[in-house]
């Protein structure tokens, strides 16, 4: 590999003071090929593939230190840092409505707005991964009514309108039960974390 040769002092000094240690095992990788060496037996030595080797040997010949360094990845899952999943998991015991959002339970989408809005641009799948992270899973909401339930209140309201429907007052016992079941229920949380008394009921 004569074309190495000529770089012998710079690999010299990539392998002793380069501060990126995968860059000084490439440079002193390069350097047992300069130095006479097959790039099968350098491989080899150093415990990479021939191939690798090529490929460095090449982009440094090309780019010099440049070509040494890892490659930008792209594709590489985005993660939120400490305080944008504080304000996450702030949002998840909160109802969308104290951030201005029409809704009462929270989206995945919401949560990404809400995440942008303060400063934080990340995908709907970063969120999801991250709530997952967290121990959060999604619930489809379902109405509850045992906190709000008597059982004599409950008794005396099914007389009254069991009366009322033998006298002819109501369409049905089931409409009247069902319109005044429904002015006192409450959605339980949407999101919650896995084993939580909630989660587990």
């Amino acid at each position: 590999m004569h074309e190495l040769q000529g770089h012998v002092a710079e690999l010299h000094r990539l392998t002793r003071t380069d501060p990126d240690p995968r860059v000084r095992h490439r440079a002193d990788a390069l350097l047992v090929v300069a130095h006479g060496s097959r790039v099968d037996a350098a491989a080899h030595a150093i415990g990479c593939c021939p191939k690798r080797l090529r490929v460095w040997r090449q982009r440094f010949l090309a780019e010099g230190r440049a070509g040494l360094a890892d490659r930008p990845r792209s594709g590489r899952p985005t993660r939120l840092d400490t305080a944008a999943t504080a304000v996450l998991e702030q949002a998840l015991t909160t109802s969308p409505l104290a951030h201005g959002y029409p809704v009462t339970t929270w989206t995945v989408a919401d949560l990404t707005d809400l995440l942008a809005q303060r400063g934080w641009t990340v995908s709907r799948a970063t969120v999801s991964r991250a709530l997952q992270r967290l121990g959060y899973r999604y619930r489809r909401p379902r109405h509850d009514l045992t906190h709000r339930q008597d059982t004599a209140a409950v008794a005396s309201a099914q007389h009254v309108l069991r009366e009322l429907q033998k006298r002819g007052r109501l369409p049905g016992l089931d409409f009247g039960l069902s319109m005044w079941m429904n002015a006192t229920c409450i959605p339980t949380p949407t999101w919650q974390r896995s084993g939580s008394g909630e989660a587990s009921r």
